[in-house]
Order: structure tokens, then C-alpha cells, then sequence
């Protein structure tokens, strides 16, 4: 009943959040109508569809997002010519709604047309281009310098600046039947042709190969309008072609290209992106603690350096993924979006270090998210999804696909995916309830488990650089005294940051348990990883015997060489790879660990496991739920993606009982 009432509580905040940002948006839209107007009246037309009907078609973070460009208009300069010659180059020159010359043809019932962009569609690409910032060269100005186009020289101290455009990376979170693959491909082609460098390379990064032939297809499409030889074995006039790239000819004046590059299969040979477009990234998943998507991605992208403009665009729909590399950035991004309610729009500048990204979100509100197909035969639940319906999109489509998904799970999965940006990939049930955990308890810490009694110590370790505790859990075993079998004990340290502790929905519950001894603050916005060298010192000198440390290693670089840089120097460890390692949270990590932990819990008749006192045991274990893959692989996830919600100890420790599992094994 707790945690449901946790949970209740953070959908309220949720829910509050939304009314606070609609009351902000009502307050201040009329300030920005004029500017909006004079780069296109599409936007206006955009923002009030958007929270029009108290934005009953329009989720928290879509809302937050168009707050966002506000404060982004009051804190940079707009460039409106720049964005008058991206929509010109995508859509050309139309008078009197009829196209007159110039742009690109987009697929149509009718074949390929021009078309003018929906107001959805102009804000997306707008929001990317309409912003510009100055930025110090660091080099002074002397006579004999060559200045680019964008370059200039402050009279008061005879540096010289770059105006720029602000935006480096979007997110164009939308569904199926959005328009978001032509989008992105007009994007590309237009930037690497028209609009950026004379040498500007488009990469576009897909998860396969199969997906990269879709990415280009449009791009192709593209480039035989502007050059209809180009499909020819040498190339035409302008563009030469192949399979998976586009480029200009040989001696052209332009040196643009645009080649597309499939997951592990990325060579870092002649890689100098401008662009780089994610596709699908949302289809990306982890194994064995790797996403060869991802691998691509941060490889193309850590070839844009030397640009001066650059951009990371992801368009994507939600995927059958239950821990990706895209589904945490859009974690990240709702946090972000969600901390735009503590900056006023009251007309004055305020920048952060989050300006340098866009997004715009098209899925349900949290508190809508349910597999019950019923719940979502809502037409204004398919315009918050989806806002091409009625000119792309027929009316009827969204009951078509409930009825389909009614038939078969396979489809419901893809239509909660798809079509409604719902994350799926496994199913959930209740898992091992706080109660049971207490029956467990028992009056003795780590301290106590010392080598002389027989005591062997694996501890697992979650050193998040999220929100989440920092953990090291500790699982001790022993001979059991009855002469049958293991006995195992539990334990956990714990430290959550100061800066995170402060903004914390439970933050009577941190400063509670951090009264009481059982969690600990770390200074400041990042973890201290001699926090825990400290402790682990303490009990080494109490006695206590460590075999192996185990370790997820997303984010955990440092407490980790540190770890290791102890064991050496302090423990004379001349090499601590074989005792700290790596164990991966995948299911198929987790599962023999996490089923074998059920059995050891409620061992009969002997009991073979017992916990800490800590109240964080029976806290985390009620947050945690057991979720389940297509493969019938097992491990606790949290209840809820709340601020609340904790569970870091239970994998914590199921890492640790992964640790003593190998260990049993190397030694029989």
C-alpha cells in the first residue's frame, strides 16, 4: 500500500506540473505571437492546436518543450532568414497555396508532389534552426586574418566571435505514419546540399542494414528530382550514387555526402560528419552490456568535432526494448524538460547548459500508459500520439489498429510501439513483498562477518551517476552452523548525493535514514568515490574478508579505478582484474542469479539466508516488481520510473550472488 501510494503521489506531481506549465504558456504566448508570426504563422497554428481544449491532445513534455523554445526566444537571437531558406529549400516557393518553383517532391497518394510542411512538422525543423549563439574564438584579430562569413570582431577587447546556430542535437519523438522518415531525410539532404559546408557529410545510423536501405531510400528519391541521371553506373550531372551513399561528382565545387552506416558495422575511415541522423534509435538494446547502435552512433558523432555546426538528430518511435541506450536519453531528456518549471518567462534571458538541444515528444501522458486496449480508443489520446491524422493519417486508423492488436499479443506490442510510443518488450508481476523481507531481518551488520567465524564477503556495486543510490551490497557465506549446505547474510552502504537528497520526493525518508546511519550524503552534485574506499578500508581493518567485487560497468569508470588503484596499492593487488568484475543487469545476466535468490529467501526447513536490519531492504524489494522477456529471462526492475522509486540494493545484490556463483564454480 506504500509504494502504491508513492506512485499515486508521483503521477499527482506529474499531473500538477502539466497545469503549472499550461497556466505559464497561457500567461506568456501572446508576448511571442508577433515574433512567431514573422518566421511562420504555422507556429502559432502548431502551439494553439497544441493546448487548445486545456491541451487534451498534448502531453506534460511536448507542453514543456514548446516552454522551452519561449525562454530559448527570449535568451538567444533568431535567425529568421536562416529558416527561411530551410523551409524554402525543403518546400520551395508557394503563392497563394499553389507551388510555384524550387524544393523538394514528397511521396503522396498521388505520387510524388510538393507539399507544404504541416505546422507540426515547421516547428520541429524551425526549433532546430531558428536560434543562434556568439561564440569567442579565443584568438584575437589581426589585419592579415580571413574572416568567415559568420565571423566577426568585437570592438572593446579585438577578439574575434562566430555566430552560430545554436541547436546540436533534436529529438523527433514520433509515431508511425508521422512523416518523420521523409522529414529526416529532406533534413539531411537540404543541410548537406544547400545549406551547410561546401564539405558537409551526412551520417545516417541505423541498426541494420535492411533499415539503412529504408533511411536512404527517400534520400535517393530526393537527389534523382535535382538530378534525374544520377542513377546511372558513373552518376550524372550533379550527384553520383551507390547503395548506401550519395555524393557529388568528382570536381564538382561541392564535396557534400551522405552515406549510412549500419549497426557494428561501422568503419571510422573517412568519417568528418556534420549530420548525424539517428534512426530508429529507439529499436536499439543492450547485450552484454553493449549496443552496437549506440557504438555507432558515438563513433559518427565523435567525428564532428572540428565542425563549427553540427547536429544529432534522432527520429524514432518508442521500441520492444527493456533497457536501450535511447530509452535512458529520453529519460534524461523528460528530467530536463521537467526542471524548465523553475525558470520564469517573464521576457529576461536565462540560458543553462540543457540549451543546446530540442525535442518534441509525441506519446501518451504517463498517467495514460496501460496495455488495456479500451483505455486507448480515445481520439484526442490519438492526436496527443499522432498529428497527421486527418491529412496523412485517415481518421479510422487508430481504431483499425486496436482492433488488430485485440487479436494477436505480437501485434498489440507493435501498435503500443508504434503507434503510441509505449515502451514494451517484457511483461511484469509482483515479485517478493517487503513483509517477507522483514521475516528475513536480523540484528547483525557487515562488521560482524569477520574472516576468523568463517565469513567470505562478494559485494556488488551500482555506482549510478543518475539519481539513484549509490550502492555497495554485500553478500557474506559461510558454512552454515547446522553442517548442511551455505548460510548467506545481506548487507548494503548506501550514499545519495546532497544535491540530489535536497530535491528528493522521499527526502524525509533520506534524512531519516541518514539520522539513523543507514545511508550516507555525498558532497555535492557528483558521487566521491573514497566514500566508499573509506568504508571498505574500515572493514577490512575490522576483520572482514573480501573475494570478489562485481560491477555494471555503465557509468562506473571512476569508483571503479579507484577501487582498483586501492587493491594495488594498499593490498599489494598486483592485478585486481580477475577479483573486480564486470556483471552485466541484462535479463539474461540476471536471471539464474535472481531465480536462485527466491530459492536461497525461503529455503526450508533450514534457513539459509537472512538480511541486514536496514530499512532499505524491505523499502527496495516493495519497489521492485519481476519482469520477464520473450525468452522467459528474469530480474527485478523498478515498480515505477519515479524519483521515489528505488531498487538499487536488490540488484545490487543479485550482482554479488552472480559473483559467488562463479566463484563456487572455479573452485570444483
Amino acid at each position: 500500500m506504500e509504494i502504491q501510494s508513492t506512485t499515486m503521489q508521483d503521477i499527482e506531481k506529474l499531473k500538477q506540473a502539466k497545469e503549472q506549465c499550461l497556466a505559464d504558456l497561457e500567461q506568456a504566448l501572446p508576448r511571442y505571437r508577433e515574433r512567431f508570426d514573422t518566421i511562420d504563422p504555422r507556429l502559432m497554428i502548431y502551439i494553439e492546436d497544441a493546448l487548445s481544449n486545456h491541451a487534451s491532445h498534448c502531453n506534460l513534455f511536448e507542453a514543456l518543450g514548446i516552454r522551452k523554445t519561449l525562454r530559448l526566444m527570449d535568451s538567444y537571437t533568431l535567425d529568421v532568414k536562416r529558416v527561411h531558406r530551410k523551409l524554402k529549400a525543403i518546400e520551395g516557393v508557394w503563392e497563394r497555396g499553389r507551388h510555384v518553383k524550387g524544393g523538394l517532391k514528397f511521396s503522396t497518394p498521388r505520387g510524388q508532389q510538393h507539399v507544404r510542411l504541416m505546422p507540426f512538422q515547421v516547428y520541429a525543423e524551425c526549433t532546430i534552426h531558428m536560434f543562434v549563439v556568439d561564440v569567442c574564438m579565443e584568438r584575437p584579430y589581426n589585419e592579415d586574418d580571413q574572416l568567415l562569413p559568420t565571423e566577426w570582431v568585437n570592438d572593446e577587447d579585438g577578439m574575434v566571435w562566430d555566430t552560430r546556430r545554436l541547436i546540436q542535437e533534436a529529438d523527433w519523438f514520433f509515431t508511425r505514419k508521422s512523416g518523420k522518415t521523409e522529414l529526416g531525410a529532406a533534413e539531411d539532404f537540404t543541410e548537406v546540399n544547400f545549406l551547410g559546408d561546401v564539405n558537409s557529410q551526412c551520417l545516417i545510423c541505423t541498426n541494420s542494414a535492411e533499415q539503412s536501405q529504408i533511411a536512404f531510400k527517400a534520400i535517393k528519391e530526393f537527389a534523382m528530382q535535382v538530378d534525374p541521371s544520377c542513377t546511372n553506373r558513373m552518376g550524372g550531372r550533379f550527384f553520383k550514387l551507390t547503395r548506401n551513399g550519395m555524393s557529388w561528382q568528382p570536381g564538382h565545387k561541392m564535396k557534400g555526402e551522405i552515406k549510412c552506416l549500419s549497426a557494428g558495422k561501422t568503419s571510422k575511415d573517412g568519417l568528418y560528419a556534420s549530420v548525424v541522423h539517428a534512426d530508429e534509435h529507439g529499436q536499439a538494446r543492450y547485450v552484454n552490456s553493449v549496443s552496437d547502435m549506440q557504438s555507432t552512433v558515438e563513433t559518427a558523432w565523435g567525428s564532428t568535432g572540428p565542425r563549427r555546426e553540427k547536429l544529432l538528430l534522432h527520429t524514432t518511435t518508442a521500441g520492444n526494448v527493456s533497457d536501450g541506450p535511447y530509452k535512458r536519453h529520453l529519460e534524461t531528456i523528460e528530467e530536463s524538460l521537467l526542471r524548465e518549471l523553475d525558470i520564469p518567462l517573464d521576457g529576461k534571458p536565462h540560458r543553462t547548459s540543457d540549451d543546446y538541444w530540442t525535442a518534441m515528444l509525441l506519446q501518451p501522458d504517463k498517467w495514460e500508459i496501460t496495455d488495456d486496449l479500451s483505455k486507448l480508443d480515445n481520439p484526442e489520446l490519438f492526436k496527443k500520439c499522432n498529428r497527421s491524422i486527418g491529412v496523412t493519417v485517415q481518421p479510422d486508423y487508430y481504431r483499425k489498429r486496436l482492433h488488430e492488436a485485440s487479436q494477436s499479443d505480437d501485434t498489440k506490442k507493435e501498435v503500443l510501439t508504434k503507434d503510441f510510443n509505449m515502451w514494451q518488450g517484457s511483461t511484469t508481476k509482483e515479485w517478493i513483498k517487503p513483509e517477507e523481507v522483514r521475516t528475513l531481518q536480523r540484528d547483525m551488520r557487515i562488521d560482524d562477518c569477520k574472516a576468523k567465524d568463517g565469513w567470505v564477503v562478494f559485494t556488488g556495486l551500482d555506482f549510478s551517476q543518475g539519481d539513484d543510490l549509490h550502492t555497495a551490497a554485500y553478500l557474506a557465506a559461510r558454512k552454515h552452523p547446522s553442517g548442511r549446505g551455505t548460510e548467506f547474510f545481506a548487507d548494503c552502504d548506501c550514499w545519495v548525493k546532497e544535491s540530489t537528497a535536497e530535491q528528493s520526493a522521499i527526502r524525509p525518508l533520506y534524512e531519516q535514514w541518514n539520522k539513523d546511519g543507514w545511508i550516507h550524503y555525498s558532497p555535492g552534485k557528483v558521487f566521491e568515490p573514497s566514500l566508499y574506499i573509506q568504508r571498505l578500508d574500515e572493514l577490512l581493518k575490522k576483520g572482514v574478508q573480501f573475494a570478489r567485487w562485481g560491477y555494471d560497468k555503465y557509468q562506473s569508470k571512476d569508483p571503479i579505478n579507484t577501487l582498483k588503484a586501492f587493491l594495488q596499492s594498499n593490498m599489494g593487488v598486483v592485478n585486481p582484474d580477475p577479483y573486480v568484475q564486470v556483471v552485466s543487469q541484462l535479463n539474461s545476466e540476471f536471471n539464474g542469479p535472481t531465480d536462485n535468490l527466491v530459492k536461497l529467501m525461503f529455503s526450508k526447513p533450514i534457513q539459509a539466508f537472512s538480511f541486514s536490519p536496514s530499512p532499505l531492504w524491505p523499502f527496495c524489494f516493495g519497489n521492485a516488481v519481476l519482469e520477464t522477456d520473450g525468452r522467459n529471462n528474469k530480474r527485478p526492475v523498478k515498480r515505477a520510473q519515479t524519483d521515489s522509486c528505488k531498487i538499487d540494493p536488490v540488484q545490487a545484490i543479485i550482482m554479488a550472488l552472480d559473483l559467488y556463483e562463479r566463484y563456487e564454480g572455479t573452485q570444483h
